[in-house]
């Protein structure tokens, strides 16, 4: 509801024509106090706070609907359906709203129902614009009557409860259990035009609509309120009455004569999804039409910030997402060139052509890597055996893992070449060094070999 966050609310009741008003305020303690002003007074404040009214209990009727479910979700979508079956009118000229769920004896949810014409209301709506007052809330009496009285005085665990409004006009009475709402009713007061209403009158008729509701000598507890609850003799003389059927103990509301519309405030205070409005539709405040367009406009404008929030992250990643691609590419393309120097490779086949090269390096460099996993001492006497097949001799012969150094004499510079070509085909990267014939009419050199990367 959009004026839940007021902490100040007028409630509003129409008593034979004029309004009782009370203006509750919550503190910042929680704690809510009341003050009964007078209708001007309540007109001149109707912008500082929001008013909630009430519709009769004769002017609306409220009923418990079994659904045949458990889910709250699936029990929602078949309870329309369900009330219209029961209204004596279509479902779509009355106001209706369901305002409290509990769970049955076969474990399904059943819906308390709330409905009304949606003439009755709209006429109602009027009366109180015709008193200076426009509320944004038409609650149930009835329903306000049974939290107010179950708030002052909370029930006891399975006490059956009796709330009695006595109003000159008319009396309303609310029953259940526990905290469990169970019906409402009214009657008009007085029952013969023109005459004072009496203990005796009011007895008989509600001992005619509750007789089929509480069994006789059942035990009740007896609340009472309204401005006849001002009369101590009054009341003592009814609840003798009553107590003779359905023996139990009374208790007076405070403030009884403004009970009602202290009931309405303090509901609307409360909020939470128990709260009733029948003003509903093309009926609903104006001042509520407001709010709930501000609420939408700025659920709109949120998601439309949202969206822009995420475009805007989208687009960010997709440039971060860019970038690290083009630096993939860079980094497969260095690869690509270090594993294939020179080679032209297209865009995307790198790895398939540089997997190629790699298999035919591998298959040309097989022997050269064989001949490097062979022992020292086998390789030694491979390359003393090549430099006797190529007519030289040793004078000083190195050997380690990966390395060799040669240096020696030969008759012929051929000689000389034809041993850098075997240390070649071993798999060797050498490097020559010869002089000329000295004295000794020979030909040294200096050969070193690094195996190949």
């Amino acid at each position: 509801m959009i004026f839940s966050p007021a902490q100040s609310w007028f409630g509003a009741c129409l008593q034979a024509g004029k309004p009782a008003i009370v203006r509750s305020t919550r503190s910042l303690t929680g704690r809510i106090s009341h003050a009964a002003v007078a209708a001007p007074a309540a007109a001149a404040n109707k912008n500082l706070a929001p008013a909630a009214g009430c519709i009769g209990i004769h002017e609306s009727l409220t009923l418990w609907l079994d659904t045949p479910f458990s889910s709250r979700n699936k029990a929602a979508s078949v309870l329309p359906a369900m009330l219209d079956v029961q209204l004596p009118f279509q479902l779509n000229d009355c106001c209706y709203c369901f305002t409290r769920f509990r769970k049955n004896e076969s474990g399904k949810l059943s819906a308390l129902a709330v409905a009304a014409r949606r003439a009755i209301v709209e006429q109602k709506i009027q009366a109180y614009q015709a008193c200076g007052l426009d509320p944004v809330i038409i609650d149930h009496e009835g329903l306000a009557l049974w939290d107010a009285s179950l708030r002052e005085k909370p029930p006891l665990p399975g006490a059956v409860r009796a709330v009695v409004c006595l109003e000159p006009d008319h009396a309303a009475f609310v029953t259940g259990t526990g905290r469990e709402y169970r019906n409402s009713h009214s009657l008009r007061l007085p029952a013969t035009p023109g005459a004072d209403a009496s203990p005796d009158d009011i007895f008989r008729r509600i001992h005619r609509n509750l007789r089929a509701e509480l069994q006789s000598a059942a035990r009740v507890e007896w609340f009472f309120c309204g401005s006849l609850a001002r009369q101590p003799a009054f009341i003592g003389n009814l609840h003798r009455l009553l107590a003779a059927e359905w023996p139990g103990p009374f208790a007076v509301h405070k403030f009884p004569d403004v009970f009602l519309p202290r009931a309405l405030a303090a509901r609307a205070l409360a909020g939470g999804v128990e709260r009733c409005n029948l003003r509903q539709g093309d009926l609903t405040h104006p001042g509520l039409r407001r709010a709930q367009k501000r609420k939408a406009n700025a659920s709109t404008a949120l998601f439309l910030a949202a969206g822009i929030v995420l475009c805007a992250f989208n687009l960010a990643w997709q440039a971060a997402g860019a970038a690290f691609a083009r630096a993939a590419r860079n980094e497969i393309s260095r690869l690509t060139a270090e594993i294939a120097p020179g080679a032209v490779i297209p865009y995307g086949r790198e790895a398939e052509e540089a997997a190629k090269i790699v298999r035919k390096k591998s298959s040309d460099n097989a022997p050269a890597l064989d001949y490097f996993a062979r022992p020292l001492p086998v390789r030694l006497a491979e390359i003393i055996s090549a430099g006797k097949e190529c007519r030289v001799a040793f004078m000083r012969l190195e050997l380690s893992r990966d390395k060799t150094a040669v240096s020696g004499t030969s008759e012929d510079w051929n000689y000389c070449e034809r041993l850098e070509k075997q240390l070649r085909h071993f798999g060797y990267q050498t490097e020559m060094e010869r002089k000329e014939a000295q004295d000794d009419g020979l030909v040294h050199f200096n050969l070193r070999g690094t195996a190949k990367p």
